[in-house]
């Protein structure tokens, strides 16, 4: 099988240099992790090999070689027998590179049609194999599904079957657990380490968060500003990190519980819901709800986690309460506030992809001031004022105003959504998955704004996740849907401590076996250093 080899590479455009003289390699077999911040040039270094490159960008020196291909001299046939087939892609977005005129069963085919050479029954036959094996319940829905009608989650997976499809040699995964809860992350890594000791794969896994492959990872690379900063053994870099840079990325993927998180909370109810009952018109999961009977209250000024792994409702239940799906059955509530004036509680939201939060076309400015707009009474000196100091009270300065979300960083533009959420002086702010994107640094970031938020302006968050360290370091009280049913609802002390529900159960070991290896790779670096 081929060695992916990459040397003394730099890309650039006419104004920056984003690679400068990367070099890296990933044998048969081995996995390789790939971690840096956000805008520390993974993707491009994937995008890269892949000879995938904006029209911007461009290879200014070195080389890209797959075994005996030289990858910026393969003409364009070669380069797609490549991609699916001896090259695996599994990207962070899946909705955006499935056809969304195509169900997942035939995105499927394809690879396995014109790279394992599989037709008819057989190729149907490994599709639905393929879709057991990341985790789809029912694989024969998953097959017939669109990529509209799968959660983040749910996508994530059905691209990591589309990318093993090929048999490829080599694979380039992109964040592709990041979507995912832990039970499925585990899942996930443990398939694709199957792969790598049963046929040799070798897998060059990028990540933000390097706790999440420290058990299965032989190797890191550390990313950041387009230069390798530090290589070696997982051990050793985790035990024993030479630079800063690493040092913090390590310290930001292992959150603890924050002081006080855990202080009890008012009894004031803010929000309820009552038996609440969501069912899609499509019949998904055999008509299944997507929300099945489920009642709880958000206590004023409480933080309340909501775990579930990916498919359990939990998006739902955030689009029903702020109102972007309708009810079957049931009721929400919003309470009076605290001095009982008539007007209901105000929920705003913050999304998981930044990046589709905003208009492209628009400057941020305009995306900001356009739901002040449809206030009354406010002129347009006011309509600055109040976004100027929604700009000071998420940290970001006023000359991103004029910018376009395109020229931002994710953590900027989720700074900026929560800036246009809070503009509508909202009593509840609903956070959906909204760091699950962002690299350790800056979900460290993002946390620390809305816990400073949290106690400054009086806000109750539910923080919708999939992250078992974020709950850990945030809530008061933790969630747990599953199937759309909510099983469990406890303080977080005793959910980590004394999980009741066997969905909880499987959450929180599935949390702990990674953290415990990565703990005993950390203390034999630290003893091997010492002897």
């Amino acid at each position: 099988m081929p060695e992916l080899v990459i040397d003394n590479l730099t890309v650039a455009s006419a104004r920056r240099t984003v690679l400068s003289g990367v070099s890296l390699s990933v044998r048969p077999g081995e996995f390789v992790a790939l971690v840096g911040g956000s805008g520390s040039g993974k993707t491009m270094t994937a995008r890269s090999v892949l000879n995938l490159l904006p029209p911007s960008l461009a290879v200014e020196a070195g080389s890209i070689r797959i075994g005996d291909m030289d990858v910026a001299a393969a003409s364009e046939r070669e380069l797609n027998r490549l991609r699916g087939g001896r090259l695996g892609m599994l990207f962070q977005q899946p909705k955006k590179m499935f056809n969304p005129n195509k169900t997942i069963r035939r995105h499927l085919l394809e690879p396995l049609r014109l790279h394992a050479g599989l037709r008819g029954k057989a190729a149907d036959e490994k599709a639905l194999e393929l879709l057991a094996e990341v985790g789809f319940e029912n694989p024969e829905w998953g097959a017939k599904a669109y990529a509209h009608q799968l959660s983040g989650g749910m996508a994530q997976r059905a691209m990591t079957a589309m990318s093993l499809a090929g048999q490829p040699d080599i694979l380039l995964a992109d964040e592709p657990t990041s979507a995912l809860d832990k039970v499925l992350e585990q899942q996930v890594l443990e398939l694709l380490d199957r792969e790598r000791l049963q046929r040799g794969l070798g897998i060059l896994y990028i990540t933000h968060n390097l706790a999440s492959v420290a058990a299965f990872a032989d190797r890191v690379l550390v990313m950041d500003a387009g230069r390798i900063v530090e290589s070696g053994s997982t051990g050793s870099v985790m035990g024993n990190p030479q630079t800063d840079y690493t040092r913090r990325l390590l310290e930001a993927s292992s959150l603890v519980p924050s002081a006080g998180t855990h202080a009890p909370v008012a009894e004031a109810t803010v929000l309820s819901l009552k038996n609440v009952t969501k069912h899609f018109d499509s019949g998904r999961r055999k008509g299944r709800p997507a929300l099945d009977d489920v009642s709880l209250d958000l206590q004023r000024g409480e933080i309340l986690g909501v775990l579930g792994q990916s498919g359990s409702g939990k998006s739902t239940l955030a689009r029903t309460i702020v109102g972007l799906e309708e009810v079957t059955i049931g009721s929400i509530a919003r309470f009076l506030d605290p001095g009982g004036n008539a007007a209901p509680t105000a929920v705003q939201m913050v999304f998981q992809e930044p990046h589709d939060s905003f208009d492209p076309r628009m400057t941020l400015r305009a995306s900001l001031e356009a739901p002040l707009r449809q206030r009354s009474g406010l002129s347009p000196a006011e309509r600055t004022r109040r976004i100027e100091q929604a700009m000071r009270e998420v940290e970001l300065d006023d000359v991103l105003l004029d910018r376009r979300p395109g020229d931002c960083s994710g953590g900027q533009l989720q700074r900026m959504t929560i800036a246009r959420a809070l503009l509508m002086d909202p009593e509840v702010l609903i956070c959906d998955e909204a760091t699950s994107a962002l690299d350790a640094l800056t979900q460290r970031t993002i946390l620390d704004l809305l816990q400073r938020l949290h106690r400054e302006k009086g806000l109750s968050l539910m923080v919708i996740t999939h992250d078992m360290d974020v709950v850990r370091h945030m809530c008061h009280r933790v969630a747990v849907l599953y199937q759309g049913r909510l099983v469990e609802l406890t303080d977080t002390h005793r959910f980590f401590a004394e999980p009741e529900h066997p969905h909880s159960q499987d959450l929180v070991s599935a949390a702990i076996p990674c953290r415990g290896l990565h703990l005993k790779k950390m203390r034999a670096a630290v003893t091997a250093a010492g002897s």
